[in-house]
């Protein structure tokens, strides 16, 4: 009877773990996220080279539309 009463335990927790195992998967394999496939055609891959006159066109757009320049704006605020 010790025996029936020990192996009974060990097939209840088996029992349990394998609600739980299933359980999770059945809660994993609704969540999945989908990916686009045509997601690749909305990544641009990006260039080897810096692009310098790309830089110079937005450091001259930012002196021309901010009233206070980068360089005053850190010195007002006690940056350096």
């Amino acid at each position: 009877m010790e025996l029936v009463k020990k192996s009974l335990v060990a097939l209840v927790l088996l029992f349990v773990v394998c609600l739980v195992c299933v359980g999770l998967s059945i809660y994993f394999n609704s969540s999945a996220v989908n990916v686009n496939p045509n997601a690749n055609s909305y990544i641009k891959q990006l260039r080897n080279q810096f692009d310098l006159e790309e830089l110079q066109k937005i450091t001259e757009r930012t002196t021309d539309s901010f009233p206070v320049q980068p360089e005053e704006f850190f010195s007002l605020v006690g940056e350096d």
